[in-house]
């Protein structure tokens, strides 16, 4: 193979687009339609390579903040950008929304990190005007729904500007409830369900009010076979009079806009698409054969496991209500209120606060990562913290595989990773967290919010999630909150989920007592042992 590209060149604004090096490399490029998008793609997206036979390129939201640690407060905007566009079809105004919002947004996604006061000031001013924007929308007819793992949190958002009740696809195996399937075919993990609750959506087959409306959110839209999928399986049972496909980026091809409009007329319905930025995706015809020889030709990644010390982990099992999955749908918005009391607790956990009282301020970044299907919420605590400790991030652990280099024009920099601790369709496996380190640099509190109800067990256990983390920052604070779950429904890790949270003070204390490594008992905290393993 050729060499690999030597190092990039900074453009007038010393910025590095972190997609130079798959165009290069293998030759995949995106090109922005000026015409149609109101955010270029190149300020929406990076491109990595991903360890999948059927797709060699991945996307990478710079918004999304599912695979780069991001501002909360872009990742918040984004969605409440979409969800104006949204709402826009479901009103049918006929009239496009104020475009200045778009171009505040465009314009911070170009600036250079970290944003400046100014630009903080831009950004905060931002999400309250999206904030009220939404406040008085009131859409109970229409559904929302969001496509698993990706855009759960992201479909949440658009919900939220609405004022629409919410559902999102899992990959979550929850016995004897009904469900409707449909398949992501280019995904790693292509089963998609739904799990519509009956008090809230009803019992019968159509759950999808007749006639009306539904938005489907997603993050991209590179072929629309999902959307088709999905459109189909769902008209089937509950014939709409119109879909609305929202997403952050739109790069189907002429013939792929076609296989819509085409279904949309064989169906009988209207079937609408909107997006922030839209274009076109150029890929080789040899493309999966170039990306598996750069793949294999990258350097290995430096092990984490040099770290200088595992970060101490501290436990907060938060008293407070218990969150309902969107798995199983939701109504109302996201509570404010909620999130700040979360933040408030988990203050009192980060390095440099005053646990008493409850300190404004830590020592170091803070990066507070969900976990895959689980974003929401924790966006929402993200966005609270940062008004009150500088320089936090957030992002989510994810199931997909994906090359890894530290460059920066590459957008996946590193991987930590981890065995699964959730209960899905397809059993145990490798999880991921991508860019907690590039070039060196690391948190210096990773703040961890696994589902609510988790099983305690397995995400403390050797090769979970927590002691995978504790290698890239110096405390991990996982932050546990309570469950409520629809009548009847259970999951298969339930009993273990049980057992684990009746024994966890035993373990601990029998596990402490042998522990070189000393806790700091913390209010609302219990501390956890040394996860430090040895092989034998």
């Amino acid at each position: 193979m050729s060499p690999l590209p030597g190092p990039p060149a900074p453009d007038a604004r010393g910025r590095v687009w972190t997609g130079g090096f798959v165009q290069e490399a293998v030759g995949i490029s995106v090109q922005t339609d000026a015409s149609r998008s109101l955010v270029p793609l190149e300020e929406l997206v990076g491109l990595a390579l991903r360890d999948n036979p059927k797709r060699a390129q991945l996307l990478v939201s710079t918004v999304l903040a599912k695979h780069v640690p991001t501002v909360p407060g872009l990742a918040v905007a984004a969605g409440g950008l979409l969800g104006l566009l949204a709402r826009a079809q479901v009103e049918g105004a006929g009239v496009s929304p104020d475009p200045a919002p778009f171009e505040t947004f465009g314009r911070l996604l170009a600036s250079t990190e970290p944003l400046s006061a100014g630009e903080r000031a831009e950004l905060d001013d931002l999400v309250e005007l999206l904030r009220r924007a939404g406040a008085d929308a009131a859409h109970p007819e229409v559904v929302t729904i969001g496509y698993a793992e990706t855009a759960t949190g992201l479909g949440h958002l658009v919900a939220d500007a609405l004022g629409s009740p919410y559902l999102h696809s899992t990959r979550h195996d929850v016995p004897g409830a009904h469900f409707t399937a449909f398949e992501e075919e280019h995904s790693h993990a292509s089963d998609h369900r739904l799990y519509p609750d009956p008090a809230l959506f009803g019992t019968s087959a159509s759950w999808l009010p007749a006639g009306g409306t539904t938005v489907l959110v997603d993050d991209e839209l590179s072929t629309g076979r999902t959307v088709r999928n999905t459109i189909t399986a769902l008209h089937r049972d509950s014939p709409q009079e119109h879909w609305v496909v929202a997403s952050l980026i739109d790069l189907r091809s002429a013939a792929d806009r076609a296989a819509l409009d085409g279904l949309a007329a064989e169906l009988g319905t209207r079937i609408t698409v909107i997006a922030l930025g839209v274009g076109a995706i150029t890929l080789p015809t040899d493309v999966l054969q170039r990306a598996r020889a750069v793949i294999d030709g990258l350097p290995a990644p430096s092990p984490v496991a040099d770290a200088p010390a595992l970060g101490e982990v501290v436990t907060l099992e938060l008293d407070v209500a218990p969150v309902r999955s969107a798995r199983f749908g939701v109504e109302g918005r996201l509570d404010p209120a909620f999130a700040a009391e979360v933040a408030r607790r988990i203050r009192s956990a980060l390095p440099g606060a005053d646990a008493d009282a409850g300190a404004d301020a830590g020592s170091g970044t803070v990066l507070v990562v969900g976990s895959e299907e689980f974003i929401a919420v924790p966006l929402t605590v993200a966005a609270e913290l940062d008004r009150h400790i500088d320089g936090v991030r957030f992002s989510t652990t994810t199931r997909s595989p994906i090359a890894v280099t530290d460059r920066p024009d590459y957008a996946i920099a590193s991987a930590i990773v981890f065995t699964s601790h959730d209960a899905t369709l397809d059993g145990p496996g490798p999880r991921f967290a991508y860019n907690l380190t590039r070039g060196g640099s690391r948190f210096g509190a990773i703040v961890l919010f696994p589902e609510p109800g988790v099983d305690r067990e397995r995400l403390l256990a050797a090769g979970g999630a927590v002691e995978a983390l504790r290698l890239v920052t110096d405390r991990v604070v996982v932050a546990l909150l309570p469950e409520s779950r629809p009548a009847g429904s259970s999951t298969a890790s339930s009993s273990a989920s049980a057992s684990a949270s009746a024994s966890a003070s035993a373990s601990a204390s029998a596990s402490a007592s042998a522990s070189a490594v000393q806790h700091r008992t913390l209010p609302h905290a219990l501390d956890l042992p040394d996860e430090r393993t040895t092989s034998a």
